[in-house]
Order: structure tokens, then sequence, then C-alpha cells
């Protein structure tokens, strides 16, 4: 039988590895805003991706993401959340 993810669980993991590529030095900082825009995923789950991948890659590469989202707002309902 084949497994049929949903679409929340399919658009956060190609978040996530695209996440993953920009980390390792693969792509640019437009690239990943790019990505996280077009894939929708938001809020708390953009965050858990985010602390999920705190300690892989480039610290500055991941830091420049992370404001980048930052900046336009797709962490925000993080801190409502809180």
């Amino acid at each position: 039988m084949v497994k049929i993810r949903s679409l929340e669980e399919t658009t956060r993991r190609y978040a996530k590895r695209s996440l993953q590529a920009f980390l390792e030095g693969k792509k640019n900082l437009n690239w990943i805003v790019g990505v996280v825009r077009s894939s929708g995923v938001r809020g708390p789950r953009l965050a858990q991706i985010f602390r999920d991948l705190q300690d892989y890659g480039d610290k500055e590469r991941f830091g420049a993401a992370y404001q980048a989202c930052q900046a336009q707002g797709w962490l925000e309902a993080e801190a409502r959340d809180k």
C-alpha cells in the first residue's frame, strides 16, 4: 500500500529540505526566501523547521535566513502563540 502524505506535510518537508540545501551552501538567500514564500509554511510550523535545523550547516547562513523570514513577518504567529 502506498502512503499518501498530506499537502501540509509535503510543503513542510519541501521547505525543510530546501533550508538544509541553503545551509549547506548550495543555494543563495534569495532562493530560500522564494522557496519559503511559495511554500506557504508560516508561524509555528516555520519556526519549528528553524529549531530543527539550528545546529545544522553554516551558522551565518542560518541567521541570514531566519532574519529574512522574520523581516517578512512569516514568524510572527510564533510570538503571538507564546
